[in-house]
């Protein structure tokens, strides 16, 4: 199964000023390797943000973080309610 099979809809194209926040608490986890400037942590829990976009707001929770060549980050998200796009 692909990436892409995964998936439970569509997706499209859609460019938009968007604001991220993260919602307060932790996670327990343990170390699985590690480096002199980094770490991989498996962890059990979610990590529930709130995203504003088009002048609403959605909570959700982070499913996925990748950096960019560029420094950059992609941040894949799984929301509570369907976006409208």
């Amino acid at each position: 199964m692909t990436e892409y099979d995964r998936r439970r809809s569509e997706r499209k194209d859609h460019t938009a000023p968007t604001a991220l926040m993260l919602a307060a608490g932790s996670l327990e986890g343990e170390t699985v390797n590690a480096s002199t400037h980094g770490l991989l942590i498996r962890a059990t829990g979610r990590i529930s943000v709130v995203v504003k976009i088009d002048g609403k707001e959605y909570r959700g929770r982070l499913v996925r973080a990748e950096p960019m060549v560029d420094g950059g980050t992609y941040y894949a998200l799984d929301l509570d309610d369907p976006f409208q796009v």
